[in-house]
């Protein structure tokens, strides 16, 4: 059954799958929510070397084969009861190194302030983050002390700045409006130790 693409939407469905996949993965993508007049009623299009559809392309879902490193973007016309819809989505293809690092939560390490005195006795030397809840974050220390004094701030993507002075603190993000730099300030009687980390954009894509 062929479609003409005419008088398109773009706001009345998603797809459904992951933003982030590895190389050489099979990942399946499908529309949401299933709008189509038949079975049949939908045209899946790929953009870019990296990635290949993979099945019929005029169900409601599909494999995406990953071939190599780079940015895919695929996108789904389909035919509905009120004329034709599209919706389209943007695929990170990592190698498994970079995949992982982005998977647990870091683009890199953190990193420790080089003038931190080798006799500070603050015994955290890193900081994990989980999800709390909807577009909630918890950030903590690897040490839990309650007689040390924290300092939380982190920076977002759009240059603002929120500040907590709890152990464990809690902060709001959105795929937007990610956070890009996260540091912690422990104070003991003795010294203070500086803690930070940095995240990609696409972290929080996927948090």
């Amino acid at each position: 059954m062929g479609i003409l693409i005419t008088g398109l939407s773009f706001s009345q469905c998603t797809i459904n799958g992951k933003s982030i996949i590895k190389v050489q993965d099979e990942e399946t993508y499908s529309l949401s929510p299933e709008i189509g007049q038949c079975k049949d009623c939908h045209l899946w299009s790929s953009y870019g070397r990296n990635a290949t559809i993979i099945g019929d392309n005029k169900l409601n879902t599909i494999k995406l084969k990953a071939n190599e490193l780079g940015r895919q973007l695929i996108s789904i016309s389909v035919l509905t009861s009120q004329g034709m819809v599209q919706c389209s989505k943007t695929i990170e293809i990592l190698d498994s190194k970079n995949y992982d690092e982005v998977i647990n939560g870091t683009s890199a390490d953190v990193k420790q302030n080089t003038n931190t005195s080798k006799n500070c006795d603050v015994e955290v030397t890193d900081f994990k983050q989980g999800k709390f809840g909807d577009g909630i974050v918890n950030f903590f220390p690897n040490v839990s002390n309650n007689e040390y004094k924290y300092s939380w701030t982190v920076t977002y993507s759009d240059g603002s700045i929120m500040k907590s002075a709890d152990k464990t603190s809690q902060f709001p993000y959105t795929k937007e409006k990610g956070i890009s730099v996260v540091k912690l300030h422990i104070f003991s009687k003795n010294c203070i130790k500086d803690l930070s980390r940095s995240y990609e954009p696409i972290f929080w894509e996927h948090f």
